[in-house]
C-alpha cells in the first residue's frame, strides 16, 4: 500500500466544495460549492487551480455535469437546473414532491446520458432518502430507497455497474446497471463498510478501483472492487469531500474539502488538493438533454 500526500492548489475558501470533474472539451476543472450555490470552473496553471468561472445558482448546487450539446446540468435544491452555452439559467420542476427539509445532493451522468442524483435530509437522518435516474426527456425512475444520506455516484468502465455511497450507513454498494428498467428486485451488494470515517464523494479509475473521500478522515482511500485497501491519499483538511481525476490525461487526482461542520480549524479546510497517483481516471459522461431548451421548456410538456 502507498500513502500519498495531496498538495493544496487553491486557497481554503470553499465552504462545501464538491463534485469535482474534468471537462475535456474546455480543458477545465469544474466543481460546486454546495451551500453557497456556486458552480465553478478553473484552469490548472503553474501548480495552481485558478478559478475562471463562478456562477451563482441562488440555491444549493449539489453536483454539476456537462451536456453533449454544450452547457451545464446542475443538481439544484429540489430539481435540476441548466446553464446554456450562452450562460442562460433555467430551473426545472420540483422533483421531491411533498417531502420537506430535503434537497438533492451528489449526482453523476451515466453512459447513456441520464443523470443519477440522490437526496439528503437537512440536519437529520430519516432513513428515507432516495436515488433517482432522470432521463433527458424528464422521465424519472426510482433506483434506490431507504438510504440514510445519498452521496457519491460512479460507474464502471463499461457502464454496467453503478456504485453508490450511503454516508451515514458508512457503506459503498454496487448494482448492475443498464439502459432498460432498473431491476429493484436485485439487491444492492455492499462493497465497503465500517470505514474509519464517513464516505463521501466517489470516483472509479480506469482499472476499476474505487476512490472514496473520507469526511472526517482527512483522506481519500483507494480500494479494489473487491474491497481491498490499495492506497491512501492524505490531505491537510479534515472534511475530504470528493475526488476526481483531472488533466488532459486524467492522471491527477483532485480532492475537494469543506469547512462545513467545523467550529474552528487551523488546517486548509475548504481548499482543493492535487496529487499524482499510479492510475488514470475515466472521462465524465455527458447529459444527453438540451441545456438551451431543457425538457421542462418543451412545448409538448406545457400543453394542458
Amino acid at each position: 500500500m502507498t500513502t500519498y500526500r495531496g498538495t493544496p492548489v487553491t486557497d481554503p475558501v470553499y465552504h462545501l466544495g464538491e463534485g469535482i470533474i474534468w471537462d475535456d472539451r474546455e480543458e477545465l476543472v469544474r466543481w460546486v460549492d454546495i451551500g453557497e450555490g456556486r458552480v465553478l470552473a478553473g484552469q490548472l496553471r503553474d501548480g495552481r487551480l485558478v478559478a475562471t468561472e463562478d456562477i451563482g445558482l441562488g440555491q444549493t448546487a449539489g453536483a454539476v455535469a456537462f451536456a453533449e450539446e454544450g452547457g451545464l446540468l446542475v443538481a439544484a435544491a429540489r430539481g435540476l437546473a441548466t446553464i446554456s452555452p450562452a450562460g442562460s439559467l433555467s430551473f426545472g420542476p420540483d422533483l421531491l414532491g411533498d417531502r420537506t427539509g430535503v434537497r438533492f445532493n451528489d449526482g453523476s451522468t451515466d453512459i447513456f446520458g441520464a443523470f443519477i442524483v440522490g437526496t439528503l435530509t437537512i440536519g437529520g437522518n430519516t432513513g428515507e432518502e432516495t436515488l433517482l435516474r432522470v432521463f433527458p426527456n424528464g422521465k424519472i425512475e426510482l433506483l434506490r430507497e431507504g438510504i440514510q444520506l445519498s452521496n457519491g455516484v460512479s460507474f464502471s468502465l463499461d457502464g454496467g455497474t453503478i456504485y453508490h455511497v450511503d454516508t451515514f450507513a458508512r457503506t459503498v454498494s454496487r448494482h448492475s446497471y443498464g439502459f432498460g428498467p432498473f431491476d429493484r428486485t436485485e439487491p444492492w451488494v455492499t462493497v465497503l463498510q465500517d470505514l474509519p470515517a464517513y464516505p463521501d464523494g466517489l470516483t472509479v479509475d480506469r482499472e476499476g478501483g474505487l476512490w472514496v473521500a473520507q469526511w472526517g478522515g482527512s483522506s481519500v482511500r483507494h480500494h479494489a472492487p473487491t474491497g481491498e485497501l490499495l492506497d491512501v491519499v492524505t490531505i491537510d483538511a479534515e472534511q475530504a469531500s470528493c475526488p476526481g481525476f483531472v488533466g488532459r490525461n486524467l492522471d491527477r487526482l483532485a480532492i475537494t474539502s469543506a469547512q462545513e461542520g467545523l467550529t474552528s480549524f487551523g488546517d486548509l479546510a475548504g481548499a482543493i488538493f492535487l496529487v499524482d497517483v499510479s492510475v488514470t481516471g475515466l472521462p465524465a459522461h455527458r447529459w444527453a438533454g438540451s441545456t438551451t431548451t431543457p425538457y421542462w421548456l418543451l412545448p409538448e410538456r406545457n400543453k394542458k
